[in-house]
């Protein structure tokens, strides 16, 4: 647009330069020449129907001034004449030359310049205008075939008129005789000049910029209004015109814009026109370079079933451009056009693609894009040895338990959060618990997640499971205990033997400093003892292991491993008292726990046993006295009823 827009300033400014610039013109009537002497002409200086004073001159020299702008001559002898004129504050006007002559015929020429496009005529005519015969015209001294009669008429002027020009004639005056002109010289002038076509930018622009061409041509000063037609031609096709802007310009350059152009300078009835010399023009591909991928949603990330839309696009590159669609892990293309579409992703679309884009000359591809298809996880579950487990679990004291969390479906990565009664407490797919204890009682769950990208994420809990740790062969024994027909009724003293047991222990740990005491076992082998919170029970205690707390906070509280195995009980076939011992007394705490250890030990028939059995493994009972923590209290065992 600026380009375009200074070209036409600077065309503006020389028409103006012209304008301002421009001399009369003059004229002569009749406009021959030569003339024969002693016939006279009218000059006129400018526009005839114009009067103003003149100034003129003959053969460059100030001849006279008249106060109009014609001025009548007579020829009065042989010679060649020049005239000028100028009116008030204007230039010179071109010369017009003039011949008088004496000879019986002459070739008369117009007198004004003769320029391309004009109407020219050649007379051939005889002194006092006698009569002619069989009148021939000659150029270069080539006879013109023709000619019509004492006139020759070239119309329109061309340049390849110009040259030296006579006539020959039969003269009738008082006798009858064949006559030859004298030679005149003629030159018929450049309308305007042979146009000239240049390119603002380089012969081999790239595709896609634009192209301005430029035709440029010369004015005749003599003829400065002379309105000019341009045309524009691409392999000898018009492309442009005709108009009157000198400039042809393609906004956008493809590759059918290669090709020779040239352009075309005429007048408006196309009497003169001259065309350019051709300029070949070759549009350069750019090649194809940045490509890149883009998908929606923007991280190509979706659930199974979702619409999922590809495009492709090229920063660099000239077209036509075709593109082409792959996937990683499949041969072939998949399909054509800058976008790729899948209506209902499915897990098998998982994959890694990318786009290739070709202008013919150049290929490039984007970089892959990976297309994940998420399907959420659910029917978590826990699992033993690759077996899924049902609400509780039993296992023993002192084995090792390791758990693991499955899902029915779900696609990765799948990450695994542990629970405990409601609190986290691992990760991974896989819990080892060790070696279990008392404090490996609970509740847990398995919260299995995945998820979309950074927008969803899905959670499957698995069903909770109550892990019971028993002491080492307590289950074993409990049964046998069952089925030696134990009264359900000692079951229950027990237990309130215990909770008597502790009462009493604390009040008589009221008042004493903090020692470590051994536990007392009376005949029935029944053993009793405290824990502390540091795990370890105080004093000598029995073979004792506490059960397992049903809530969090007991767990913690109870101790890492279970106490370590007793002395076997001393077994008597005769009936005695038993001996009670009162736990040590130590300062008390709100975590205490008091528990005991009972063994049985079985007798064979009647009054007078064969003697004892062997005393089986000891069972542990324990009572959680809460709020009782008095100084005063205190706490005995109570005897076998």
């Amino acid at each position: 647009m600026g380009t375009a827009r200074s070209i036409a300033l600077l065309l503006w400014a020389q028409l103006l330069s012209l304008v301002g610039s421009q001399p009369p013109l003059l004229t002569m009537d009749p406009p021959w020449t030569p003339q024969f002497v002693g016939q006279n002409v009218k000059l006129t200086c400018g526009e005839p129907s114009v009067s103003s004073s003149s100034t003129w001159y003959t053969n460059g020299q100030w001849w006279k001034k008249t106060p109009s702008n014609h001025l009548h001559v007579e020829l009065s002898g042989k010679g060649k004449y020049s005239f000028q004129c100028q009116t008030q504050g204007s230039e010179l006007s071109p010369a017009v030359h003039l011949t008088a002559s004496y000879d019986w015929l002459a070739l008369q020429v117009p007198t004004r310049a003769v320029l391309e496009g004009d109407s020219l005529s050649l007379r051939c005519s005889a002194w006092k205008d006698k009569k002619l015969s069989q009148v021939k015209f000659f150029h270069d001294g080539k006879l013109l075939q023709d000619s019509r009669g004492d006139e020759l008429l070239l119309s329109p002027a061309e340049q390849q008129h110009s040259g030296s020009y006579h006539c020959s004639a039969y003269v009738h005056f008082f006798s009858t005789g064949l006559k030859a002109s004298a030679q005149i010289d003629l030159v018929v002038q450049e309308l305007f000049s042979v146009p000239e076509l240049s390119l603002q930018g380089p012969q081999e622009p790239p595709e896609g910029s634009a192209l301005t061409l430029l035709c440029s041509t010369r004015g005749n000063a003599l003829r400065p209004h002379v309105s000019l037609q341009h045309l524009f031609y691409q392999d000898g096709r018009l492309v442009g015109g005709p108009q009157s802007a000198p400039q042809h310009r393609v906004p956008a350059l493809l590759p059918s814009h290669s090709g020779s152009y040239s352009c075309q300078v005429q007048t408006e009835t196309g009497s003169v026109r001259k065309r350019s010399a051709p300029i070949t023009v070759t549009v350069r591909r750019i090649p194809v370079a940045g490509v890149s991928l883009h998908s929606d949603p923007p991280d190509a990330q979706v659930l199974l079933g979702d619409r999922v839309l590809l495009s492709c696009a090229v920063a660099e590159g000239s077209g036509p451009l075709s593109f082409s669609w792959h996937r990683q892990n499949r041969t072939g293309a998949l399909g054509s056009g800058p976008l790729y579409e899948l209506q209902a992703a499915q897990l098998g679309d998982d994959d890694r693609y990318h786009c290739t884009a070709s202008n013919g000359i150049s290929t490039a591809s984007s970089p892959q894009l990976r297309l994940a298809v998420t399907l959420p996880v659910s029917n978590a579950s826990i699992a033993v040895l690759g077996t899924e487990v049902g609400a509780e679990l039993e296992r023993t004291a002192g084995e090792e338990l390791n758990l693991s969390c499955r899902v029915g479906e779900g696609t990765g990565p799948v990450g695994f959060v542990w629970l405990r009664d409601g609190q986290e407490l691992s990760r991974g797919p896989t819990w080892h618990l060790g070696v279990l204890g008392p404090q490996h009682a609970g509740t847990y769950q398995c919260v299995a997640a995945n998820s979309l990208g950074t927008r969803r994420v899905f959670e499957a809990r698995s069903p909770e499971v109550l892990l019971v740790v028993t002491r080492q062969g307590w289950g074993r024994r409990r049964a046998q205990v069952l089925a030696a027909g134990l009264p359900a009724s000692l079951l229950v003293l027990l237990a309130v033997a215990a909770a008597l047991a502790r009462h009493f222990w604390r009040r008589r740990r009221g008042g004493e400093s903090h020692k470590r005491g051994a536990a007392g076992s009376d005949a029935r082998g029944t053993t009793w003892g405290q824990r502390g919170d540091n795990g370890a029970p105080p004093g000598t205690l029995t073979a004792s292991s506490p059960l397992p707390a049903a809530a969090s906070k007991r767990q913690h509280r109870d101790p890492a491993a279970p106490p370590g195995p007793s002395s076997p009980p001393i077994l008597s076939t005769e009936p005695s008292e038993p001996d009670y011992i009162n736990v040590p007394p130590r300062t008390p705490s709100a975590e205490d726990v008091l528990y005991c250890t009972v063994t049985i030990t079985e007798h064979r028939g009647g009054a007078s046993p064969r003697g004892p059995s062997a005393p089986q493994e000891a069972a542990v009972t324990y009572a959680d006295l809460r709020g009782m923590q008095h100084p005063s209290d205190s706490y005995e065992n109570l005897p076998h009823q």
